[in-house]
């Protein structure tokens, strides 16, 4: 046994570094949900609040109320909860229009951790807790217990006609020692809990720029070995890998903080306007330079890499269709090629900006696309808002005019 594992030559050595706790990270967990087309959880999150005291968490995803949703049982609902609830109304477009989830503890003796790989290096780190994230049935459970009272008011005047010559006994049990007081400290502890106010949180979605900056705080300085007796020309390496590595819209969601500083500005502007879909000039240029822009790079320079890759639509910029869809490609869900694809999303672009009403049946139509590539270019520029209609995904024109852009 020992010769075999002699003989075994080792192929690559991978460092493993393991980051320090301080981080307080949770794991979620969700209930399963078997159903292939059910997208609760990818949905918006309306709101997302967190205790720290008690560490409890409260995340609502909104519903979609225009499929498979009963409207009319939905408001009514909403108008039940209203008359039980003392505070401002829990639903305020007037049906349940979202799904609460909230957290309880889980027991375990073990320390779970998350891993990240680059491919180079493995990179731990421990979680501070593991919760179970359960739906919050408030709009039901108050209605069943109403209607519980009702049952059960209605059961005992029946068994009251019923058995009139039955007596009541009551049959009392002596406590056990100590008991007062542990109940005692446990209504303390949950009127406690209750108290605490909730702390209103920022949900950053998956693969965001933000969620990634979020990964960036645990991962370690970079594994790229550089070699002592020749240190410049393994840098030399490092940098034509860089500079010769064809960015696309997956390769850019892959990449960390750390790992952007190390590409030339071009590549920078480049990944960030891929991860951003639409981002103004000011937001864009602190994005940079938290990249590893250096502090005196000229504007100038700046915006003759946006023209070539970017348009500017009401003061935002948004990444040119020829970069999303390069030549001699295809689309994902049903290889659609990239001439239509070009077309399709500068003409949604174009309803959007002059704020025509956008209808995926008829862009669809319209371009021969089947709903899931049309909805793909959609909610890449584009969100749904109170009124189910489709708007462009702009920030604040930080004063940037569209003469920049030939």
């Amino acid at each position: 046994m020992d010769n075999e594992t002699d003989d075994d030559e080792i192929i690559k050595e991978i460092p493993v570094f393991l980051s320090n706790d301080a981080m307080n990270l949770l794991l979620l967990h969700y209930p399963t949900r078997f159903s292939k087309n059910d997208q609760l959880l990818s949905s918006t999150v309306t709101q997302c609040k967190y205790k720290s005291e008690c560490e409890e968490l409260e995340i609502s995803y909104a519903l979609d109320t225009d499929k498979n949703y009963d409207k009319g049982h939905g408001q009514e609902l909403a108008a039940e909860m209203d008359k039980t609830s003392k505070d401002k109304s829990s639903y305020p477009s007037g049906m349940v229009d979202y799904l609460s989830f909230e957290s309880h503890n889980t027991s375990s003796n073990t320390t779970d951790m998350i891993m990240y790989t680059s491919g180079k290096s493995l990179h731990l780190c421990p979680l501070k807790k593991t919760l179970n994230m359960l739906p919050k049935l408030s709009h039901i459970d108050k209605i069943d217990l109403k209607d519980d009272n009702k049952k059960s008011s209605l059961n005992q005047n029946e068994s009251e006609e019923e058995e009139e010559e039955s007596e009541q006994i009551m049959a009392k049990f002596k406590d056990r020692p100590g008991k007062k007081s542990e109940k005692k400290k446990m209504q303390e502890m949950v009127k406690q809990r209750a108290m605490e106010p909730w702390i209103n949180l920022s949900f950053v979605p998956n693969g965001h720029y933000y969620s990634r900056e979020e990964l960036d705080k645990f991962l370690l300085p970079k594994s790229d070995t550089i070699d002592e007796k020749d240190p410049d020309l393994s840098i030399t390496k490092i940098e034509k890998e860089v500079i010769n590595e064809n960015i696309n819209a997956i390769r850019a969601r892959q990449l960390s903080r750390n790992e952007i500083k190390s590409y030339p500005l071009e590549k920078k502007i480049k990944i960030l306007l891929f991860n951003a879909k639409m981002i103004s000039t000011k937001m864009l240029m602190n994005l940079l330079h938290k990249c590893g822009m250096p502090t005196d790079e000229s504007v100038t320079t700046i915006l003759t890499h946006l023209k070539e890759i970017a348009v500017l639509v009401r003061g935002n910029w948004i990444i040119k269709s020829e970069e999303l869809y390069p030549d001699n490609t295809i689309s994902s869900h049903f290889g659609l090629s990239f001439e239509v694809m070009r077309l399709l999303r500068d003409y949604i672009i174009h309803l959007l900006d002059s704020n025509q009403i956008v209808n995926r049946k008829n862009i669809g139509k319209m371009f021969n696309a089947p709903p899931e590539e049309v909805k793909d270019v959609l909610t890449s520029v584009a969100v749904l808002d109170d009124k189910k209609m489709w708007k462009l995904l702009i920030t604040n024109n930080d004063g940037f005019l569209e003469t920049y852009v030939q």
